[in-house]
């Protein structure tokens, strides 16, 4: 395999062609030049950030202007002419269109090497060493990088565990019976809401009270030890207690089978749930979280998991909450490596026919009601579309 002992990575606004081939250990470099322009400091800040403390050293090449082609092109003729004795090859994955024609311009014409990763198969391909073969690139890298080298430093995550028994054995139980307890789990959901701020909910109303479906969930929460239920109240256990019962055991159930499925699917290098991440590209951070996020090939997985119920009988398309975490998982993916990322919103309650339109649009996978009990088979087929 031909290995380059430096790269020279174009920088704009996605990363990981250019950090994964550098942390692949039989391609990795001595260097990395990043040739960016003033707007993409902050770019460059995050992959030096991810590349610097595996060893790789790091230098900058700065550009005025990414669509200046005749500019670019100068930039890069004088780096090539200070460093015309070095082993240096171009990774031509990333940065602006007029950043790709310059640099490629420029490298032919010193016989340098050029090489490209496929966002789709993530493979390294020779543009103008055609001897060489093509290679797939190692699958080393980790969520926390991975997000960072895209802008976004991980604060905080779940526990990077299996999911014990007993709460499997529930939430399995929740999803088999999807189409019975939608309505009494969305009830118990409220009440946890509301229990945010002491752990204890609102009195049940007599209608709750008597409402066999709810008192047999709620019994069933009880049994695990995640609360109480006295004087016609529910008494959480504590704050992790409370956010499983409000929802939260949907995403433990999806970060369950994906964990599961790390020895079926070795590609599967990373998932992780609950994870809290903020951005500071203009120096006022921005908190987002994760619900479920994995690693497949290199390629981001994003999944919003939700248990509220989002139609509301007589409502117009436009009322719809479910619009909002369809919106929010678009943004994400087009943050968080575009088009390399995708992104799933799991629901326990079905979803409008618009609502269903609009993921179709985005390019949402999801899965709904009494479909999560083929979750697994979905995540399988979604890996490998």
């Amino acid at each position: 395999m031909l290995k380059p002992t430096i790269h020279l990575c174009l920088v704009h606004n996605t990363a990981t062609a250019n950090v994964t081939p550098a942390l692949d250990p039989d391609f990795r470099p001595n260097e990395v030049i990043l040739l960016h322009g003033p707007k993409e400091n902050y770019h460059a800040d995050c992959i030096e950030a991810v590349l610097k403390p595996t060893g790789i050293k790091i230098s900058r090449w700065q550009i005025q202007d990414t669509r200046d082609v005749e500019h670019i092109c100068e930039r890069i003729l004088e780096l090539m002419v200070e460093r015309e004795h070095d082993d240096i090859a171009l990774n031509a994955s990333g940065g602006t269109r007029p950043m790709s024609i310059a640099a490629n311009e420029v490298f032919k014409e010193f016989n340098k090497p050029i090489f490209y990763v496929n966002p789709k198969t993530d493979c390294v391909s020779w543009i103008n060493r055609r001897e060489f073969p093509s290679f797939n690139v190692a699958d080393r890298i980790k969520l926390p990088a991975f997000l960072h080298a895209h802008g976004a430093e991980v604060s905080q995550q779940g526990k990077r565990s299996g999911v014990p028994h007993n709460l499997r054995s529930l939430t399995q139980q929740l999803v088999e019976h999807a189409e019975i307890l939608a309505k009494p789990l969305a009830a118990i959901n409220w009440l946890a809401q509301q229990a945010e701020k002491d752990l204890k909910s609102p009195i049940l109303s007599i209608r709750q009270q008597n409402w066999d479906e709810l008192q047999v969930l709620i019994r069933q929460f009880a049994e695990l030890e995640l609360l109480e239920y006295r004087d016609n109240c529910l008494l959480f256990k504590d704050e992790a207690a409370r956010f499983f019962v409000n929802g939260g055991w949907l995403e433990v159930y999806a970060y369950g089978l994906l964990y599961g499925l790390r020895g079926d699917i070795p590609q599967i290098q990373d998932v992780g749930r609950s994870i809290e991440l903020s951005r500071d590209s203009t120096g006022l951070a921005v908190k987002n979280e994760l619900d479920v996020a994995f690693l497949h090939n290199n390629h981001l997985y994003i999944i919003e998991c939700k248990t509220k119920r989002f139609v509301n009988t007589g409502q117009e398309q436009a009322d719809s909450h479910a619009a909002d975490a369809l919106y929010k998982l678009d943004t994400l993916k087009w943050l968080l490596g575009g088009v390399r990322t995708k992104v799933m919103l799991v629901s326990y309650q079905p979803l409008s026919p618009w609502d269903k339109q609009r993921a179709k649009d985005l390019e949402i996978e999801i899965c709904t009601a009494n479909q999560l009990v083929r979750l697994e088979g979905v995540f399988k087929r979604w890996v490998n579309d």
